[in-house]
C-alpha cells in the first residue's frame, strides 16, 4: 500500500510516493518516486500534474493509495503578502460584558494588514469568569441587531470572541450567539474562537481573526484539492497538514485553516527529519537527538524544533 504527499509552494509543488511497508529501509525510507513542478495560478493543474507524474513513474495500482496528505503555504502566503483578493475583511464581536474595551480588537496588528481586513467591531454582553460563571447574559436582540448591521456593511466573516470562551465545553455563548446570528443572516461565515485558541483573549481573538479573513480562499483552495483528487481518479481521503505535524481531514481544514498556516514549512521539515532517521525502531546516536531542520522559500524561512518526529515550539534553552 502508498501513500501520496504533496508541498504546494509559492514557487513549485513537489510530490512524493511512499511505499508503507518499506518506511524503515536505508537509504530511500520507502520514497518510491517524486517529481517537482511549478505551481499553479489553478492550484487544481499543479497537484493533478505532480500525483499524476509520481503514480505514472511507479506504475502503481491507483486502488492501493491510501490517502494523500498535501501541505500549502498559500494561506499564510496571503497573510504575508497581505493580499486583499485572498483575504476578507473581518468584523469582530466581542461577547465580554463591560470588561475588555482597553485592548481593541486588532490593537496589535501590523498597519498594512489592518487596512486590508479590519471591519467593525462590537462589545456585547456574554462571556464567562473564570471559573465559568457567566459575566452577562446573551442578549439576542442585541446579536440580532449587530448581524444585520454586518450584513448591511456588506461584510460576511465574522469572529466571535467570548472572554474566557476556550473554557466553556458546553458552548453556552458562542455557539448559542452564533445560532441568534444566522437567524437574521444565516450568510455569515461565523467563526467561534473557542474552536481556534486556548484561555488568551487577544492570541485566541487574533487567531480567529486571521482565520475568518482567509476561510473563503481557504475554503476555495481546498475544493480545488478534491478536484484534482477525483480528476486522478483515486478513491482515498484527502488530508491536510496542520502546523504541528498532525494531519486534518480535508473538510475540518477548510473551516479552520489558521491551523495549516504553517504546514507548508512542517512539511518540508518532517520531511527533512524523516529522511535523516528519525521515527525509526533502531535509531543511530546520531537521529536520536532533537534536530533544527530548515526551510527557505520566497517567502519566510522557517527553522522547526523537532523532538521525538514532531515540531514544538523551541525551548528557551536548547541543549
Amino acid at each position: 500500500m502508498f501513500r501520496v504527499g504533496v508541498d504546494v509552494g509559492g514557487s513549485n509543488t513537489d510530490s512524493a510516493l511512499l511505499d508503507v511497508s518499506r518506511l524503515d529501509q536505508s537509504p530511500s525510507r520507502g520514497v518510491v518516486s517524486t517529481y517537482k513542478t511549478p505551481t499553479t495560478p489553478n492550484v487544481t493543474d499543479g497537484i493533478f500534474t505532480a500525483i499524476e507524474n509520481v503514480l505514472d513513474a511507479s506504475k502503481v495500482d491507483r486502488n492501493k493509495i491510501l490517502n494523500v496528505c498535501i501541505g500549502t503555504t498559500h494561506f499564510v502566503n496571503a497573510v504575508v503578502e497581505r493580499d486583499g483578493r485572498r483575504l476578507s475583511p473581518v468584523a469582530v464581536v466581542r461577547l465580554c460584558g463591560p470588561y475588555t474595551r482597553s485592548l481593541q480588537p486588532f490593537i496589535d496588528f501590523p498597519y498594512a494588514l489592518k487596512d486590508v481586513i479590519q471591519g467593525p467591531h462590537y462589545y456585547l454582553p456574554g462571556g464567562l469568569e473564570i471559573d465559568g460563571r457567566e459575566i452577562d447574559h446573551l442578549d439576542e436582540e442585541k446579536l440580532k441587531a449587530t448581524a444585520l448591521e454586518i450584513r448591511t456593511a456588506g461584510i460576511t466573516a465574522v469572529a466571535l470572541v467570548g472572554v474566557f470562551s476556550a473554557l466553556d465545553s458546553e458552548g453556552i455563548h458562542e455557539e448559542r450567539a452564533k445560532a441568534i446570528m444566522h437567524e437574521v443572516a444565516p450568510e455569515l461565515d461565523i467563526v467561534c474562537s473557542h474552536t481556534i485558541g486556548g484561555p488568551g483573549l487577544l492570541e485566541r481573538e487574533n487567531a480567529t481573526i486571521l482565520n475568518a479573513s482567509i476561510l473563503k480562499f481557504a475554503r476555495k483552495t481546498i475544493a480545488g484539492f478534491r478536484r484534482a483528487i477525483k480528476k486522478l481518479q483515486l478513491n482515498c481521503p484527502l488530508y491536510i497538514t496542520q502546523n504541528d505535524g498532525t494531519l486534518a481531514d480535508a473538510a475540518s481544514a477548510a473551516e479552520t485553516p489558521i491551523k495549516t498556516f504553517a504546514s507548508g514549512p512542517t512539511n518540508s521539515l518532517m520531511g527533512a527529519a524523516f529522511l535523516q532517521g528519525f521515527g525509526q525502531a533502531q535509531r543511530s546516536p546520531a537521529t536520536s537527538n532533537s534536530s533544527l531542520p530548515t526551510s527557505a522559500g520566497p517567502q519566510p524561512t522557517c527553522v522547526l524544533f523537532c523532538r521525538q518526529d514532531f515540531p514544538g515550539k523551541l525551548p528557551t534553552l536548547l541543549k
